[in-house]
């Protein structure tokens, strides 16, 4: 306790009043005051946005897998949609849309490989007897359609057609290949023919000034150009070859259908008749719905009483490659932004 009759001793010189205090990273002393900074931090830029864009694209995908992968594993053995029994199974392949040589039965395109995966899957299926192709199809092109038919007319078990809206040109080229067609009195049946169409817009082009100036190696490389119209001898050409596809085509339907080649040639117009006409000239086998087609196919199985649908799709697996396209796409661009610099270098010429 200081003396109280002395006054107060002074500090010695150099000495601090402030108490030491141990040195801290970060901590400053209450009664000293802080100086601010000078160097404003320099603002970054937020990549929420892709870390939202990405997770709103898995959760979709996680969602639409969820739904359709149980579907996807029920595809290779077949997806049950009706009565269950004992008898056995009919399998059901839809036949809608165009038929081609390329493309995606998602974008309504039936092909070859696309049929024939299905095709087999009924075949190779101990439950199912016979196969229902449920068609609504105008035709497509002459090869597809033939590989198609060619492949229904090897198929071990019973194939019974069921048209819906529409079965004509190639789409009846295929079903003239089953044992058993059905169609309702409103389907448009038939359409024996092949059409080739070769547009030409030279004129057009020539109004506008617009010139090409084509060069070939071989007399016909050019043929059906849509730059000019077509020569005496071009034309002979492609009738020639549309003439040999429409003698294939008549074979074809005749041999299919058991009737004397003169009675299809005599029907092969390019008309499409309703069922009523079709049934009368030998076309179809019998009118009813898709029902009474699943029940003569069933029959022709050697199925007695109930029976189990079994229809093989194959959509879902084009929709998750789609989703996981999306979302490989929004990974590189996270990674773009993430590194622009080192993208800008890695684009410029060396």
């Amino acid at each position: 306790m200081a003396d109280q009759g002395h006054p107060p001793i002074p500090p010695e010189a150099g000495t601090s009043r402030i108490p030491t205090v141990p040195q801290q990273v970060g901590v400053v002393p209450a009664y000293v005051t802080a100086v601010p900074s000078v160097t404003s931090a320099v603002p970054r830029r937020s990549k929420a946005w892709i870390w939202w864009t990405l997770g709103v694209a898995l959760l979709m995908l996680l969602i639409v897998g969820s739904c359709t992968i149980p579907f996807v594993l029920l595809a290779g053995k077949g997806f049950n949609s009706g009565a269950t029994g004992g008898g056995g199974a009919v399998a059901v392949i839809h036949v809608d849309g165009v038929i081609a040589g390329s493309g995606s039965n998602v974008s309504g395109v039936v092909t070859p490989e696309y049929f024939y995966e299905l095709l087999k899957r009924a075949e190779e299926d101990v439950r199912v007897k016979a196969i229902v192709l449920r068609v609504d199809s105008p035709g497509g092109t002459v090869a597809a359609s033939e590989e198609i038919a060619r492949y229904i007319k090897q198929c071990s078990k019973p194939v019974v057609v069921s048209v819906g809206d529409v079965g004509a040109s190639g789409a009846y080229m295929i079903a003239s290949q089953s044992d058993e067609i059905w169609a309702m009195p409103g389907s448009a049946v038939g359409s024996i023919g092949v059409i080739s169409e070769i547009p030409n817009v030279g004129a057009l082009l020539g109004k506008v000034g617009v010139n090409f100036q084509v060069i070939t190696a071989g007399k016909y490389k050019d043929a059906g150009s849509l730059y000019r119209p077509l020569s005496k001898e071009e034309r002979a050409l492609i009738q020639g070859s549309v003439n040999e596809a429409y003698g294939q085509f008549i074979d074809i339907v005749a041999e299919g259908r058991s009737l004397p080649r003169s009675q299809v040639e005599s029907m092969a117009t390019g008309w499409a008749w309703n069922g009523e006409e079709a049934k009368k000239l030998g076309l179809i086998d019998r009118l009813g719905t898709y029902q009474d087609a699943m029940d003569a196919a069933a029959k022709r199985g050697g199925i007695k009483g109930k029976y189990e649908t079994i229809t093989y799709e194959d959509q879902f697996g084009d929709l998750l490659g789609s989703l996981l396209g999306i979302s490989r796409q929004l990974g590189n661009l996270e990674a773009l932004s993430g590194n622009r610099d080192a993208a800008v270098r890695s684009a410029l010429p060396r």
